[in-house]
Formats: C-alpha cells, sequence, structure tokens
C-alpha cells in the first residue's frame, strides 16, 4: 500500500501539533496532600508535598489568617463532628487546594 505525500505531511503536523499541546501542560502537577490526625477531642492536620510559596488554611469554609503559611495546625474539636480542612497552596503559578474531611474523636483514630 503506497502512501500519499499529503498524509505524510498531515501526519507530521498533526504529530507536531500533539508535542505542542503536550509542551503547554502545566509545569508541575498536583503534589500537595492534606492528612489529620483525630483523638482526645483535638484535630491535628499535616500539609505534606515540597516548599510552597504561601498556604492558606481554611476551616469548614472559614480562612483562618493566624494559619497563613503553616504546615501543620490544630485545634479543639466536638467529639462526633465533621470537620472540613482546605489548604489553597500557591507554588509559582500553580494553586493547589487538597481538603481533608475529619471527623472529632475521643481516642486516637
Amino acid at each position: 500500500m503506497r502512501t500519499s505525500s499529503a498524509v505524510l505531511r498531515a501526519g507530521v503536523a498533526l504529530a507536531a501539533f500533539g508535542a505542542a499541546l503536550v509542551g503547554a501542560a502545566p509545569a508541575q502537577a498536583a503534589t500537595h496532600v492534606v492528612g489529620c490526625e483525630s483523638g482526645y477531642g483535638n484535630i491535628a492536620c499535616e500539609l505534606y508535598g515540597p516548599p510552597a510559596d504561601s498556604v492558606r488554611w481554611s476551616l469548614n469554609g472559614v480562612y483562618i489568617p493566624s494559619w497563613d503559611n503553616k504546615t501543620s495546625v490544630s485545634t479543639a474539636c466536638t467529639i462526633g463532628q465533621r470537620y472540613t480542612f482546605k489548604a489553597t497552596v500557591t507554588t509559582g503559578s500553580v494553586v493547589e487546594s487538597p481538603v481533608y474531611n475529619a471527623v472529632c474523636r475521643r481516642i486516637p483514630s
């Protein structure tokens, strides 16, 4: 089977377009994760990942300015209640927002 030069040129152009798309992908993939532990009426959370330019925490959707740029935070909690911790992490032009949902426990989980 013979392939025409027009088909070959189209294939080369398509390959170049695909390579350009791959090159346009974000320079950094999502790499930060929040992990939390609960026990004794307290929840402690930690941000895992490479160093970040800035970190902003929120608890149940409320921004907590005193936790800015900390990699670990903790708070007293009500046994049985669910809490949502979100860290908005900025590294260069990449912004990530890992979230962790935790239930307050009386004893360590």
